[in-house]
């Protein structure tokens, strides 16, 4: 999936005054797992809450649940888990 590319920080890239345009299903799966529910105006059902398991329990359905809302951002996932705290995704190609 091609679209506009932001850095780390969120702020757009820029080359040449032009915007870059790139891969942005590494981008599009970072920020819909960081994001919380509601956050997303256009599409309020969307958010991973990934920040809400740090202090609590993990949920046993977060994956699953994860997986699909990132389908339907048009981003296919072959494999995504939590280990020891930490989120594991694969994407397929």
């Amino acid at each position: 999936m091609k679209g506009i590319l932001v850095d780390d920080n969120g702020n757009l890239m820029v080359s040449g005054g032009h915007l870059l345009i790139g891969d942005n299903r590494e981008q599009v799966t970072q920020h819909l797992i960081a994001a919380f529910t509601g956050e997303y105006k256009h599409a309020p059902t969307l958010g991973g809450n990934a920040r809400r398991m740090v202090a609590g329990s993990e949920d046993p359905f977060w994956a699953g649940n994860v997986k699909s809302q990132l389908k339907q951002c048009h981003v296919e996932v072959e494999r995504l888990r939590v280990i020891d705290g930490e989120i594991e995704v694969e994407i397929k190609d």
